[in-house]
């Protein structure tokens, strides 16, 4: 669809734009970005259900999460000591963390638990920490 607008036009309509944004910007408040370089490779889901997304900084790789269907375990792995943890999450009610924030690389963390079989949940992984921020991947399905 093209839509024309004449020069007063806008002028009104990029000023009410702005203002908008200006508006939420300011009620939004600060939040931290997050460590920049930050890669993610996703594996494919399996044919169980499972994922791993591997983390690289500055192309160096950091760790990965996990989720292994077969046992309903969720895995965190923080193998880089750049001052970052390494979360993993699943989009369960309330959402299921494996994280190695506050712990010395390398470390790994699992948590399980018995999830309904053949259930689709969202999964994803971020590293940071709480000075720096969450950088976060894109959310991938997974099945228990």
């Amino acid at each position: 669809m093209k839509i024309s607008l004449g020069k007063k036009s806008a002028q009104i309509l990029g000023t009410a734009v702005a203002t908008a944004g200006l508006v939420l910007s300011i009620g939004a408040g600060t939040a931290a970005a997050g460590p920049s370089g930050v890669r993610f490779d996703v594996g494919a889901k399996l044919s169980d259900g499972s994922r791993e997304i591997d983390i690289y900084l500055n192309d160096r790789y950091a760790g990965y999460g996990k989720w292994t269907a077969n046992g309903d375990t969720l895995t965190a792995h923080d193998s880089l000591a750049d001052g970052y943890g390494i979360g993993a999450y699943l989009g369960t009610s309330p959402v299921r963390e494996a994280g190695t924030f506050g712990y010395s690389s390398p470390f790994t963390r699992n948590v399980g638990g018995d999830l309904t079989e053949d259930k689709a949940y969202n999964f994803w992984v971020c590293i940071g920490s709480n000075s720096a921020g969450l950088t976060c991947s894109n959310v991938y399905g997974v099945t228990s």
